[in-house]
C-alpha cells in the first residue's frame, strides 16, 4: 500500500508472515484433501477460500468492518448466480415436461380408449350370460313340467325343406338325394376351411412380423441412403483426381482437391439417383418385381377390406405403415377426412395422421402438402397437441404456407393463440420467412427479442420492416425501428419512414410518432430533425408540406423552423407554388 509517496508491504512483522503463510498451507492443504480441480468453478474451492478470508478477517481487526463489506459483496454476488443456475434448471425442466406433454397425454388417451372397450367387453358379457342364466331357468321349468308326458309323433316336417316341393318332402327316395346333396355340401364347405381359412390369431401375428419387416426396411432404406451418398463422393473424388492427373497441372493434387471439397459436401442423394441405382442394382429381378407387384395389390386389398368393414382403427395402422409409403398419401388423408360415422373415440384422420407421423422414417418428415392438410385437420377437432407433436419433433416439412395456417388459426381460437404463434415462429424461423419470423414475436408480445432478431438478421430490409408495421401497426413499434439498439445505428430514420408512410395507407401511424416526438418537447424535435442523416432538407420540407394539407399546422410549423435554422436555408416567397425550402452554398 502507498504511504507519503512511497509503497509499503502491507505485512511487515513476523506474527503477519508467519499467519500468511500459515493460511497459504491451510488453503493447500484442503484443496489437495478435497482433489479440488485447478481450474474452472467448484463448490469446494469457494468454500476453502472463504474461511481462508474469514480468518483473515478475524486477524485484521483495523480492517475487519471494509473487509467484511468486501466479502458480504462477494457472497451475495456468488449467491445470485447460484440463483441464476437454479432457475435456468427448473426452467430447462419445465420445457422438457412441456415437450413430453404431447407424446404423454396421447398414451394416456389411448389408454382411456382401451380401458372403455375392456368395459363394454365386460358389460357386454355379463348381459350375455343373464340371458343364457335366464333361458336355462326356463327351459328346466319346462322340462319338469312335460317330464310325464311322453308320446310318439309322426316325424313329418314342422314346414318346407329348402330346395324340395311339398311332394318331394313326403317322399323318402327324394328325401335321401337331397340328404346326400346335403353332406357332400358339408364336406366341400369343411373342407374349403382348412385350406382357405385360418385362425384370428394368425392374422394377428402375420401383422407384427409385417410391422418388424417394414421397420427393418426403414432402417435399411436410412442406411442406404447414407452408403448411396458416400458412392456419388468417391466417384465424384475420383473423376477429379482422373481430371488432375490428365490437365497435367502442377498445382499440388491437395491444393486442387481443396476447391472441390466444398462441392462434395454439398452432394444430396435424390430420388433420381436412387431409382437408378436400383435400376443397375437389379436388371435381372424381373420376377421379384413382379411378386413385389402382388403383394403391393393384396396389401391395398386388404386396407380396403377394412375400411368398407369400418375398422378404422386399425385401417389407419394398415395404411400408415405401408410398404414403399404406397398408401402414405393425400389421397388416403382426403379418404380418412370424408368420414362422418364412426365409433372410435377420435375422428380416424386424426388416427390415421398420428400414427402418420409416430411411423415416419428418421430424417424423412411427412411431405408438404400432407403435412399442411393434417396440421389443418388436427386445428380443425381441437389437437393443438397433437400439431406440437409434429412440429417440435420434426415430423412435419416446414413450409411457409404452413406457418400461415397456424398463424390463422390463432386469430380464429384465442384460447390457443400464443401457442400457434410459436409454433409458426419456429416453421417460419426454420424457413427463412424472416419478415413473418419477426411478425409473430411482436404478435406474442417479444418485441425485445424481435429487434434483436432483427438486428442480428442482415438480410432484414426496409420493406421486412414495413412488412411488420403494415401487419402489426403500432406507435411503440415504429419508435422501436427509429431508436438505436446497444450501440447499434437504428434501422431507419424518423425522417425516412415517414416519408414512406405517407406515400401509403400508413400516414396516420407517421403523424403519431410525429406528434409524440413533437411531445417530448422542442429540443427532442430538434435533434431529431437535425440529426437526421437518411431524409435530406428536401424530404423534411415534403413531411412539413403534408402536415400542413392534413391540418396539422403545428407539426408543419415547427418543421420548417427547425430546419430554417440550419445555415443557409432561407423560406422563398409565398407567390411560389407551396412552402418549399432550398439549400445555397455560401461562397
Amino acid at each position: 500500500m502507498e504511504f507519503n509517496g512511497r509503497t509499503v508491504p502491507l505485512f511487515q512483522s513476523a506474527s503477519d508472515r508467519s499467519f500468511m503463510k500459515s493460511l497459504k498451507e491451510f488453503i493447500k492443504t484442503e484443496k489437495e484433501q478435497l482433489c479440488c480441480p485447478d481450474e474452472g468453478p467448484d463448490e469446494q474451492r469457494y468454500t476453502i477460500y472463504s474461511t481462508a478470508f474469514d480468518k483473515i478477517i478475524d486477524y485484521a481487526t483495523a480492517y475487519k468492518a471494509i473487509l467484511t463489506a468486501i466479502k458480504k459483496e462477494y457472497d451475495d454476488s456468488v449467491a445470485l448466480v447460484k440463483d441464476d443456475q437454479h432457475q435456468a434448471q427448473l426452467a430447462h425442466g419445465k420445457l422438457k415436461a412441456m415437450l413430453a406433454q404431447p407424446t404423454s397425454f396421447m398414451y394416456y388417451r389411448r389408454r382411456a380408449d382401451q380401458l372403455q372397450e375392456r368395459i363394454a367387453t365386460i358389460q357386454r358379457n355379463t348381459a350375455d350370460l343373464q340371458s343364457e342364466i335366464k333361458r336355462l331357468q326356463e327351459s328346466r321349468s319346462k322340462q319338469q313340467n312335460s317330464q310325464q308326458q311322453e308320446t310318439l309323433e309322426l316325424a313329418l316336417p314342422a314346414g318346407p325343406i329348402p330346395g324340395l316341393t311339398l311332394s318331394e318332402s313326403l317322399n323318402p327316395e327324394s328325401l335321401d338325394k337331397h340328404l346326400e346333396h346335403l353332406e357332400r355340401k358339408r364336406i366341400e364347405l369343411l373342407n374349403k376351411k382348412q385350406s382357405q381359412c385360418v385362425p384370428v390369431q394368425v392374422r394377428i401375428e402375420l401383422d407384427v412380423k409385417m410391422k418388424a419387416v417394414l421397420n427393418q426396411r426403414d432402417e435399411l432404406s436410412v442406411e442406404n441412403d447414407k452408403l448411396l451418398l458416400r458412392y456419388k463422393q468417391l466417384t465424384y473424388l475420383k473423376e477429379t483426381i482422373s481430371r488432375w492427373e490428365k490437365s497435367g497441372s502442377r498445382a499440388p493434387l491437395l491444393e486442387f482437391l481443396s476447391s472441390e471439397l466444398k462441392h462434395v459436401s454439398e452432394i444430396k442423394v435424390s430420388e433420381d439417383d436412387r431409382l437408378g441405382f436400383l435400376a443397375e442394382s437389379s436388371e435381372y429381378d424381373d420376377p421379384g418385381k413382379i411378386q413385389e407387384s402382388k403383394r403391393l395389390a393384396d396389401y391395398v386389398e386388404r386396407f380396403v377390406q377394412l375400411f368398407q368393414s369400418g375398422d378404422y382403427e386399425t385401417a389407419a395402422f394398415h395404411a400408415a405403415t405401408s410398404p414403399h409409403g404406397v398408401l402414405r398419401n393425400i389421397d388416403v388423408l382426403e379418404k380418412f377426412k370424408a368420414i362422418t360415422s364412426y365409433q372410435e373415440a377420435v375422428h380416424p384422420v386424426l388416427l390415421f395422421f398420428r400414427i402418420l407421423m409416430i411411423s415416419a422414417p428418421p430424417g424423412k418428415p411427412l411431405p408438404e402438402k400432407l403435412s399442411v392438410e393434417g396440421v389443418w385437420c388436427a386445428l380443425q377437432h381441437g389437437y393443438v397437441e397433437l400439431v406440437m407433436f409434429g412440429v417440435s419433433q420434426h415430423r412435419l416439412t416446414y413450409t411457409e404456407e404452413l406457418g400461415d395456417l397456424l398463424c390463422s388459426h390463432g386469430h380464429d381460437d384465442l384460447r390457443v393463440v400464443d401457442t400457434c404463434l410459436a409454433l409458426a415462429q419456429m416453421v417460419y424461423s426454420a424457413c427463412g420467412v424472416s419478415r413473418k419470423t419477426a411478425l409473430s414475436m411482436c404478435k406474442r408480445g417479444l418485441t425485445g427479442a424481435a429487434l434483436e432478431f432483427i438486428y442480428n438478421n442482415k438480410e432484414f430490409t426496409i420493406e421486412d420492416c414495413v412488412f411488420v408495421l403494415r401487419e402489426l401497426p403500432s406507435v411503440a413499434l415504429l419508435q422501436d425501428f427509429t431508436q438505436p439498439c446497444d450501440g447499434t445505428p437504428a434501422l431507419m430514420s424518423v425522417g425516412f419512414i415517414c416519408r414512406y408512410l405517407l406515400n401509403s395507407d400508413l400516414e396516420d401511424l407517421a403523424f403519431q410518432l410525429l406528434e409524440q416526438i413533437q411531445a417530448g418537447g422542442q429540443g427532442v424535435f430538434e435533434k431529431t430533425v437535425l440529426e437526421d442523416d437518411m431524409c435530406s432538407v428536401d424530404g423534411w420540407s415534403e413531411v412539413a408540406t403534408r402536415c400542413e394539407q392534413t391540418g396539422r399546422l403545428s407539426l408543419a410549423q415547427d418543421i420548417t423552423s427547425i430546419l430554417l435554422l440550419q445555415n443557409g436555408a432561407v423560406r422563398l416567397s409565398p407567390d411560389l407554388e407551396g412552402a418549399k425550402l432550398m439549400e445555397h452554398v455560401f461562397m
